[in-house]
C-alpha cells in the first residue's frame, strides 16, 4: 500500500520539485533563510505530489494502455481515495506556503490553479501542457526571489524550464499509443516523431550553449564545470546519438532528462557555494 502511494505521488519527482526551491535559496546572496527554504520545499513538493495524483486520476483510461501496472488502473488504489488525497495535499501545499507569508501562499495557490488547468485541459494540447509544467518547475527555482527580478535565480530557472520541457516532450512521445486512444493531441501525436526529435535536438543544443555561461560569466566555482562535464554533457551527447537512431527508446530518453535535472541542480549548488 505504501509503495503504491509512493508511485501515485511520484515521490522522487515531487522531492525534486521541492529541491528547486532549495536551489533558488542557495542562489541568493547571504545566509540561507532555513525556515523559508524548508517551508518552500514542502509547499512545492506537496504541490507536485497533489498534481501527480490528480493527473493519474484523470489518466486512468490512457494508463490502462500506457501503464496498466500503475496503482489506479491496476485497481490497487481506488479513485475516491485518490481524489480525497489530491484535494488534501493541494491544500497542504498552499498552507505550507502561507506559513512563509501571504504572498508566498498566493503564489503557490496560483501555481496550483495552473497545475489543475494543465491536468484538465492543457496536457492534451500540443506543447501548451509541456510549457505549463516547465514554467511550474522554473517558478519553483525563482520562488525565493519573487517578486523581484530573477537576477540570481534567472539562469538556474531557465535551465529548469528547458530540461523540464524536454522531458515532458519525451514523456509524451513515450505515451503516444494510450494518448491517441483517449483523443489527446500532444506534440508527438499532432506533429509526428520526426518533429519531436527535432524539438529535442533544439533543446539539447540550447543547453549546450547555456552550460558554459555560469563558469565564464557568472564566476561559478570550478566544481560546477567538473560536475557538468561528468553529468549533463555525456547524457546530452548520448541523447543526440539516440535521436539519430532508426528507433528511439523514449522511456530511456525521458529518464536521461531526469538525471540531467538532478546533475544540473547539484552542479549549480556546488558552483555557487564552494
Amino acid at each position: 500500500m505504501i509503495d503504491d502511494w509512493v508511485k501515485l505521488t511520484r515521490l522522487s519527482n515531487a522531492v525534486i520539485a521541492g529541491f528547486g526551491v532549495w536551489l533558488g535559496h542557495a542562489c541568493l546572496p547571504g545566509p540561507i533563510d532555513w525556515i523559508s527554504a524548508t517551508l518552500g520545499f514542502l509547499a512545492l513538493a506537496f504541490l507536485a505530489a497533489a498534481g501527480n495524483i490528480h493527473n493519474d486520476i484523470l489518466d486512468i483510461e490512457a494508463d490502462r494502455i500506457n501503464r496498466p501496472n500503475r496503482p489506479l488502473p491496476s485497481g490497487r488504489l481506488h479513485r475516491p481515495m485518490a481524489v480525497r488525497a489530491a484535494v488534501a495535499i493541494y491544500l497542504t501545499a498552499i498552507a505550507s506556503a502561507l506559513f512563509i507569508d501571504i504572498l508566498s501562499g498566493l503564489i503557490v495557490a496560483g501555481m496550483a490553479l495552473l497545475l489543475i488547468l494543465y491536468n484538465l485541459k492543457l496536457k492534451s494540447l500540443p506543447m501548451w501542457g509541456n510549457l505549463a509544467v516547465a514554467v511550474l518547475c522554473a517558478l519553483a527555482v525563482y520562488f525565493p526571489e519573487f517578486p523581484g527580478w530573477p537576477i540570481h535565480t534567472g539562469l538556474p530557472a531557465l535551465f529548469a524550464l528547458l530540461t523540464t520541457l524536454a522531458r515532458e516532450i519525451a514523456k509524451d512521445a513515450e505515451d503516444v499509443v494510450g494518448d491517441k486512444a483517449v483523443g489527446s493531441s500532444t506534440f508527438p501525436i499532432r506533429y509526428g516523431e520526426m518533429a519531436t526529435r527535432h524539438a529535442l535536438r533544439i533543446l539539447i543544443i540550447a543547453l549546450f550553449l547555456l552550460l558554459p555561461i555560469p563558469h565564464f560569466w557568472l564566476n561559478y566555482h570550478l566544481g560546477y564545470t567538473l560536475l557538468v562535464l561528468v553529468g549533463p554533457v555525456p547524457l546530452l551527447i548520448i541523447m543526440l546519438r539516440s535521436l539519430s537512431q532508426p528507433r528511439v527508446d523514449w522511456s530511456r530518453i525521458q529518464k536521461h532528462w531526469k538525471w540531467i535535472m538532478l546533475a544540473g541542480m547539484a552542479a549549480i549548488f556546488v558552483g555557487i557555494n564552494f
